[in-house]
């Protein structure tokens, strides 16, 4: 564990929800397959939240590397409840978890991820002030081997989740989310969608129910290049695109399957889903907050994943031109952007 991991999973102290005792009961749901090294800090990051009264409900989803031997002394607390299953992917095991929820929300959380330890709290709190809200989601940043960098922090109101939803985007990581049952309860997951699955959901929930997104990084979400994911672009984007086609017939419009234009395109950024966009809303985030230099850092960061590669430069490039500048290029090469798969 490296030292941020231990001080993201170690700042925690008790906390009660401002004029509620304790506050509503606040499902985490952790679906868990070879999780390997990651999964004790990711599990201990919900275990010490400053929002006490949860129940964590961990899906062993035909976990085979043993990863549960790390986590046997966390598995005593009794807000910890494991379901082990035979492998049957995650949209799957998700849904049993959701036939199983016993709280007022609830909220994801990746086997490999860590969330701020006041994240359910500040959640929690969005969602009592304003009961009509089915979602919040919060900003994040990344962890790339073992390093935490590329924040995103920018709020988005209503109105912004919904034109989101409308230009068939998610407003915020999908692993981010905080959902509100008495409205999403009926709601599950695709089965046939391996990938995506969440990217689905979503559009489904900001079809019908409003939602926000927190101005606050309060999730850390790890990139692992070794993923299946990102060994198989091609098969992930058949999923996305299976996602895709679904939303447009819902809404009744063309579904129009994107073509990828090999030479408009980098073949690192299709390895990767695209990880240059997010560090190009990092820098934009931190040149909207006046801090120069973080947008500096954040933009070189990126370039250094692949200095041969000219679209990893686009985020340096943003933190160098003026914001004006770099927020009207953003917009005329904004692509979809489906969830960043591991």
């Amino acid at each position: 564990m490296t030292d941020r991991e231990l001080f993201m999973t170690s700042q925690a102290h008790p906390s009660k929800v401002e004029g509620v005792p304790e506050g509503p009961l606040v499902t985490v749901v952790m679906s868990v397959y070879n999780a390997g090294e990651y999964l004790r800090p990711s599990l201990l990051s919900i275990i010490d939240q400053t929002y006490k009264n949860l129940e964590i409900l961990v899906i062993n989803d035909g976990s085979t590397d043993g990863c549960f031997d790390s986590v046997q002394d966390l598995l005593v607390d009794e807000r910890v409840r494991v379901i082990h299953q035979a492998n049957s992917t995650k949209p799957v095991a998700v849904n049993r978890a959701l036939d199983q929820i016993r709280g007022e929300f609830y909220a994801i959380q990746d086997a490999d991820d860590i969330s701020h330890p006041a994240r359910i709290e500040r959640q929690v709190r969005a969602l009592l002030n304003k009961p009509h809200l089915a979602a919040v989601f919060c900003g994040n940043e990344l962890i790339i081997n073992g390093k935490f960098m590329a924040p995103v922090f920018a709020p988005q109101s209503e109105d912004d989740c919904q034109s989101e939803i409308r230009a068939f985007r998610m407003p915020a990581l999908d692993p981010t989310g905080m959902f509100r049952m008495s409205l999403v309860g009926d709601m599950r997951f695709e089965p046939s969608l391996k990938v995506a699955e969440t990217y689905d959901y979503i559009l489904r929930i900001g079809e019908i129910y409003p939602m926000t997104v927190l101005g606050e990084c309060l999730y850390a979400y790890r990139i692992l290049p070794n993923s299946l994911t990102r060994r198989a672009p091609t098969w992930r984007r058949q999923f996305e695109a299976a996602a895709f086609k679904r939303a447009c017939e819902r809404r009744g419009v063309r579904f129009e399957p994107e073509c990828e234009d090999s030479s408009h395109s980098s073949r690192n950024s299709l390895l990767d889903n695209n990880i240059a966009a997010h560090f190009m809303r990092s820098v934009l985030d931190f040149r909207r907050s006046n801090r120069r230099l973080s947008a500096l850092r954040t933009g070189w960061q990126c370039a250094c994943l692949h200095p041969a590669d000219p679209h990893y430069y686009k985020a340096l490039v943003y933190a160098l031109i003026s914001p004006t500048v770099a927020r009207r290029l953003r917009r005329n090469f904004q692509a979809i952007p489906l969830e960043t798969t591991k």
